[in-house]
C-alpha cells in the first residue's frame, strides 16, 4: 500500500511538473510572439520615417495676369497624413487645409536631413511668428510661398525667390509641416519641438507657364 501511495504521489508530481513546463513554454511562446509583433511594428515605423516620396502638382491660372494670387485655382494634395493645397502665384504657395488636427508650417535650410530632426527642429523659422508675417496673400497666416517683398508686395517668410526678368523660381529653403496639440487655430504660433507628427518637404522645381504651372517636390516623414 505504501508503494502504491508513493507511486501515486510520484505520478502527481510528474504531472504537476509537466503542466508547469507546458505553461512556461506557452508563456515563452506568447512573449516571443509579442516581441515579434513589436519588432515588426518598430521596423514599419522606421521604414515610414525618412522614406522619400517624389511627386508633382499642376496648378491652372483661370485668368490673367499671373502676378495675382487669386487668379490661380488652388489644387489639393496630400503629404503623408496632412492635407495641403498649392495656391497663389504660379501655384507655388503651400498651406495646410481641411485637417481635423492642427498643422503649421515653417522653413529650414535645404541641407536639413530627415534623420537629424532632433537636431534642427528648434531652428525652424515659424511662419506665424509676428516677424515672419507679410501683408499678402489675403490670408497671410500659415502659408509659405515667395520669400520677402516683390513688386511692392510683402509675402513675409517664404521658401523661394523669383526673378521677374527671367521668370525663374528658385527654392531657397525646405518646408516643414508639423502637427501639434498646442495651437488653437491657423493663426497660432506653435513650436515644432511640440510636434506629434512632422514632414520635411523640398520643392525641386517650379515650371511656370502662361496658363499653368507645375511644382515638383519630394517629402519625407521626420516624426
Amino acid at each position: 500500500m505504501k508503494k502504491l501511495i508513493l507511486s501515486i504521489v510520484a505520478l502527481a508530481a510528474i504531472s504537476i511538473t509537466s503542466c508547469s513546463s507546458d505553461d512556461q513554454i506557452a508563456d515563452s511562446q506568447a512573449q516571443a510572439k509579442e516581441q515579434e509583433v513589436s519588432n515588426n511594428q518598430t521596423k514599419k515605423a522606421l521604414l515610414d520615417l525618412c522614406t522619400v516620396t517624389s511627386t508633382s502638382v499642376t496648378v491652372n491660372r483661370w485668368q490673367a495676369p499671373s502676378s495675382v494670387d487669386a487668379n490661380w485655382t488652388p489644387v489639393a494634395a496630400t503629404i503623408g497624413g496632412v492635407n495641403v493645397q498649392w495656391e497663389g502665384i504660379y501655384g507655388a504657395s503651400i498651406r495646410p487645409v481641411g485637417n481635423t488636427g492642427k498643422w503649421y508650417v515653417g522653413t529650414i535650410d535645404l541641407t536639413a536631413a530627415c534623420d537629424e530632426w532632433g537636431t534642427w527642429k528648434t531652428a525652424v523659422a515659424v511662419k506665424n511668428a509676428a516677424a515672419n508675417l507679410g501683408t499678402a496673400p489675403t490670408d497671410k497666416y500659415n502659408v509659405l510661398g515667395y520669400n520677402g517683398t516683390i513688386s511692392g508686395t510683402n509675402y513675409g517668410l517664404g521658401y523661394y525667390s523669383y526673378n521677374i526678368t527671367t521668370h525663374v523660381m528658385t527654392p531657397a529653403k525646405a518646408i516643414v509641416i508639423w502637427k501639434t496639440n498646442s495651437g488653437t487655430d491657423a493663426t497660432s504660433v506653435t513650436s515644432p519641438s511640440s510636434a506629434t507628427e512632422a514632414y520635411l518637404v523640398k520643392v525641386t522645381s517650379v515650371a511656370p507657364g502662361t496658363s499653368s504651372s507645375t511644382i515638383s517636390y519630394n517629402w519625407t516623414k521626420v516624426l
